[in-house]
């Protein structure tokens, strides 16, 4: 499957354009989170985060995405209804000041799973549950870059840098 749109755009974002993009995302959805819900204390990394191929190329270039790091609240999300309610409309706020708009809600016994998504790929998820996690996934990009960011988590230390761009044949 691939990250890209069936007709190849003009161009595609830069590893650096992305990775800044994706921290600010990411900065924006904790610290609406952690206003509405200030009970969550922090957020920090759950899982590294990690750049992968897109499963497409552009102009004979290999494409990524970067995945972010899934983020964890520390302390426990308040735990009725309407508190819930508020803490989805904020996140939902701040996606939809990012060009995101809603693209799926899945409700479980004790959890809710959401996300927003970007016309051009982008991806963000919320799950409520016993925590609060968050993580984004980018739309496709091409490697390489003039500054690597250690990290486009806005919580934690250092993950993996991105590879070299390889050409794809």
């Amino acid at each position: 499957m691939s990250a890209l749109h069936s007709e190849a755009p003009d161009s595609v974002p830069s590893q650096d354009e992305t990775h800044q993009r994706m921290h600010d995302v990411l900065t924006s959805v904790i610290t609406a989170a952690l206003q509405e819900q200030p009970g969550l204390l922090d957020f920090h990394d759950h899982r590294p985060q990690r750049d992968r191929s897109s499963g497409d190329s552009w102009r004979g270039l290999q494409t990524l995405c970067h995945v972010s790091a899934l983020l964890a609240s520390s302390g426990l999300p308040a735990s009725s209804e309407i508190a819930t309610a508020r803490l989805v409309e904020a996140v939902h706020r701040i996606a939809a000041s990012w060009g995101m708009h809603r693209r799926s809600e899945r409700a479980g016994t004790g959890m809710i799973a959401l996300s927003w998504t970007t016309a051009a790929g982008d991806l963000l998820e919320l799950i409520i549950g016993v925590r609060v996690a968050v993580r984004a996934i980018s739309a496709p990009f091409l490697p390489g870059s003039l500054a690597p960011m250690a990290t486009t988590s806005p919580a934690s230390g250092l993950s993996p840098l991105t590879p070299p761009p390889r050409l794809v044949r």
